[in-house]
């Protein structure tokens, strides 16, 4: 009887490791898939050419790149104020967007402001992101 019951506590703690494993890796995918999305997005957009009637029309460019397909699946597995951090990074990133195409040169203080915010709210992004790998 004590063997059978060592063998299901044995059996019940592989199965949570290997659970919390599971979740941590769709964890790590999600996280990995929106942050490849939205640095492609951004580096694109740094490239963009002078186009002031498509400032305010980022999120159409934006969901070329798949970001917002990214930040779904984000809503799905991760917690509301990892997901918060993501849509900040998005509007950052869209904000980027607007500064390059309304035509602010990459020295101009409207240019660097957009550029800087949108590296801020990535950064505090990943360090949510990192704490939500440690819980799991």
């Amino acid at each position: 009887m004590l063997g059978v019951l060592a063998t299901l506590a044995a059996d019940h703690i592989r199965w949570r490791r290997e659970r919390t494993e599971r979740n941590r890796d769709t964890l790590r995918a999600a996280f990995t898939a929106y942050l490849t999305a939205l640095a492609t997005a951004k580096d694109t957009f740094s490239r963009a050419e002078l186009s002031p009637e498509r400032v305010g029309k980022g999120h159409i460019a934006i969901s070329e790149h798949g970001v917002y397909a990214a930040q779904q699946q984000l809503e799905l597995v991760a917690q509301p104020a990892l997901v918060d951090k993501a849509g900040h990074a998005t509007l950052s990133v869209l904000d980027f967007h607007d500064a390059v195409v309304a035509g602010h040169a990459p020295a101009s203080p409207q240019y660097v402001h957009a550029w800087r915010a949108a590296r801020q709210t990535r950064a505090a992004l990943i360090e949510e992101m990192r704490k939500a790998l440690q819980r799991t």
